[in-house]
């Protein structure tokens, strides 16, 4: 779990490193080894890291570190175990703990403090003071993750070991001038090097009710070891890991998509959340048929900061023409690229889907390249927000970003006061993107987020993204829960989350204990039909877990949404929830002190100003990674589209493609396929066969082009029907080497 507070670019991806001051210079502190211990039920991860820190130096250290972290997990947990001791915090009020942690340093006693970062909750300062000299430090996190069914069935668990710098804006309040002043002195002039690598090792057990069918990585080899009943597994990791991306692996559930309930039992012995018992409601809710929709405006917002470099602005720029072809004629749409400054396609506002507007789309598609400097995301969503929504469409923003900037908070107060008008989407790219800003985003904007690590996997995510902003909104959501005998049952939070038809929808609820739950019914209006999910006691399951993971969870997604709401006389609720869960936020801290050790300290810097204890967190580094001078120089001129996507660039506008089109993807001679075709019509043929050829080809990316196939079959009524007639020639004269497309997606994956 990784990264560096206050490190030059180079360093930013590598290790967990703790960083000591010594008047003007900061020394790494050595990692030596990170250990995790992961445990997953069905949709929950638990998980227990260990990093252990060695103090090389003659005399105790000040110690800073930053982790990253999942935005929606929950922390509830630290220690630190030094000299045979262990130091084990407590959640309390965040300045009380920062009281207790420096009058603690001041006096000589080791002690420990984790904070959640005031700007981002994806990031985790951790304080150890007076490290002892000659000494090994052993810090322990526990957490507990929410894990959702993906796009394409998985389970998806990430370990984040990235954490890149962020972009901090101009008119940020951590850039002032006396932090210009320290960012010159230290970094202009000095240099920090890592003094070794770590090692890392992860082991994970998949367990609970549901049959496993498969466990992979895309990022690691792994040794899967499978119950002969499928219903547990033992992971571990198959050879050394190297610290430059995160740690990940997908669970294939065989019945992932059953509707549950799980009814955690609380502790009788606590208050409030913690007593009672916690259900966890997992629903997949079908939504009724609805013709497909052009009143919608929809905006792409891509990230073309530098940190785009490379295989992410590919991948975005691939994406970006699979989305434009699968537009419905009639509807509204524009492209916003962002850096340091932003440009809009249409400036004054989205235009009409058009032959005309798409050729203009496709020529800034082609050209596209992270070329725009800083990542000043805030400027862009203003400028979109300060343009009225088109009476009688519904306006969907898609973000698809990098994530790397410290202004995330801004940013989600901006997109949720404007949520009741326009729906955001975001995609997260790459290992370290922020999901505090993705993820955070796109709850603020009450619409839906994917993190991707895998580049192969951009379009699958964002056109399942599109899949949903093209749906009504579900109005009127309600949450009815028949318990015997009848009393109070609490919906956590309050206000359910948006439901989207397929998609795992997750609900929490406490509920007293010594009750029985009968039937649990989630209802909504889409348009004039009624949504209508049920379900019943055969599909409960009651757990006894000490850790009360679920507890958690429902304790840190009720503060997630406190913070989005922004509503007054919340900050007392939120400490009180904090405190009783144990789970740390923005308004609290983990603190705790070994009282057996030290003597006093003599007053420093590091210890006496509260502007030292709440440091910026990279600001130094953002001019070495951003600034125009030293930006990567631009990609290579795009080579023609391939695979999927050449079949895709040659579609019209109206969804058909032309019978020389169709010869030249499928390699059957023009004249074949002319004496061949069945109808009147020569776009209807030729677009029957390459929907054909989709199927046959591109089976499993069907998520990607289910979209643009159903705008071929609007146009084109009746070229769902297969050419079986030439069919059994495309097949014999197909030869997937020297076509333009290719044949289908190679896994790429480490699966076992």
């Amino acid at each position: 779990m990784t990264s560096v507070c206050e490190l030059p670019p180079h360093l930013a991806r590598f290790g967990l490193l703790g960083i000591l001051k010594d008047h003007n210079d900061w020394r790494v502190v050595s990692l030596e080894s990170v250990s995790a211990e992961v445990t997953i039920r069905g949709f929950v991860a638990q998980v227990t890291a260990n990093m252990v820190y060695h103090n090389h130096a003659g005399h105790a250290l000040q110690v800073r570190a930053v982790l990253p972290m999942e935005e929606g997990a929950a922390v509830y947990h630290c220690e630190a175990r030094l000299d045979g001791r262990t130091i084990v915090t407590h959640c309390m009020e965040k300045k009380k703990a920062e009281k207790v942690y420096k009058e603690a340093v001041k006096k000589g006693n080791t002690a420990i403090l984790a904070r959640e970062d005031p700007d981002s909750s994806d990031i985790l300062s951790l304080n150890l003071g007076n490290f002892p000299a000659g000494t090994r430090a052993e810090v322990t996190l526990r957490l507990v993750m929410e894990l959702k069914v993906e796009t394409d069935g998985a389970i998806g668990f990430v370990l984040p070991a990235v954490l890149n710098p962020r972009y901090i804006p101009a008119d940020h309040p951590r850039r002032n001038s006396r932090q210009r002043r320290n960012w010159n002195l230290v970094w202009e002039e000095r240099e920090v090097f890592m003094p070794q690598p770590y090692s890392m090792e992860v082991k994970a057990q998949v367990c609970g009710s549901h049959q496993i069918a498969r466990v992979v990585s895309h990022t690691d080899p792994l040794n899967v070891s499978l119950a002969d009943d499928a219903l547990s597994a033992q992971v571990s990791q198959d050879g050394g890991f190297t610290c430059d991306h995160d740690w990940s692996l997908l669970v294939y559930y065989k019945n992932a998509y059953q509707p549950h309930l799980l009814r955690e039992t609380g502790e009788r012995s606590a208050t409030g959340i913690m007593r009672d018992d916690l259900l966890m409601l997992n629903l997949f809710p079908e939504m009724p048929a609805q013709s497909y929709s052009n009143r919608n405006e929809i905006v792409f917002v891509v990230d073309r900061s530098g940190s785009m470099n490379g295989e992410n602005i590919q991948s975005a720029r691939a994406t970006l023409l699979l989305f434009l072809k699968s537009l419905p004629a009639g509807c509204l749409f524009n492209i916003v690229s962002f850096g340091s400054s932003f440009s809009s396609l249409f400036p004054k506002g989205s235009r009409v889907y058009s032959e005309k507007t798409l050729r203009e789309a496709c020529q800034l598609q082609a050209t596209m390249d992270a070329d725009m400097g800083g990542t000043e995301i805030l400027a862009p969503l203003k400028d979109i927000y300060n343009k009225p929504p088109t009476p009688g469409y519904s306006r969907q923003i898609l973000l698809i970003t990098d994530g790397m900037v410290a202004n995330v908070e801004q940013v989600l107060q901006l997109v949720g006061r404007h949520a009741h008008e326009t729906r955001l989407f975001a995609v997260g790219i790459g290992h370290g993107a922020s999901s505090a800003l993705v993820c955070g985003a796109a709850r603020a904007g009450r619409g839906r987020s994917e993190m991707v690590i895998k580049q192969g996997l951009l379009q699958q995510k964002v056109m399942g993204l599109v899949g949903s902003m093209v749906q009504e909104s579900v109005q009127g959501v309600t949450v009815s829960c028949e318990v015997e005998p009848a009393c109070r049952v609490t919906l956590v939070p309050k206000v359910p989350p948006v439901i989207f038809g397929g998609q795992h929808l997750i609900l929490y609820a406490r509920v007293p204990p010594a009750t029985q739950v009968k039937k649990i019914t989630v209802r909504g209006q889409l348009g004039a039909s009624a949504v209508l999910n049920t379900m019943e006691g055969e599909h409960f399951t009651v757990v006894h877990d000490e850790a009360k993971a679920l507890h958690r969870l429902a304790a840190r997604s009720q503060i997630l949404q406190w913070q989005l709401d922004e509503e007054e006389g919340v900050a007392k609720d939120m400490v009180a929830l904090s405190v009783a869960s144990g789970v740390v936020c923005r308004r609290t801290a983990l603190v705790g002190v070994d009282q057996e050790s030290g003597k006093p300290m003599p007053e420093s810097p590091l210890i006496k100003t509260g502007e030292e204890l709440n440091a910026p967190f990279l600001r130094s580094g953002v001019r070495n990674l951003f600034s125009k001078s030293l930006m990567p120089e631009a990609t290579a001129d795009p080579q023609p589209p391939s695979g999927l996507m050449a079949v895709v660039s040659l579609q019209q506008f109206d969804g058909s493609w032309g019978l020389k089109d169709a010869a030249h993807l499928t390699t059957v001679p023009l004249d074949i396929l002319s004496a061949a075709n069945p109808t009147k019509s020569e776009a209807a043929w030729a677009t029957a066969l390459v929907l054909v050829l989709l199927e046959r080809k591109f089976g499993e990316q069907k998520e990607e082009w289910e979209l643009l196939a159903t705008k071929a079959v609007s146009s084109w009524p009746g070229v769902g029907s297969s050419p079986t007639n030439c069919w059994p020639r495309l097949n014999s004269r197909w030869t997937p080497s020297d076509s333009p497309c290719g044949g289908g997606s190679s896994g790429g994956e480490q699966s076992y």
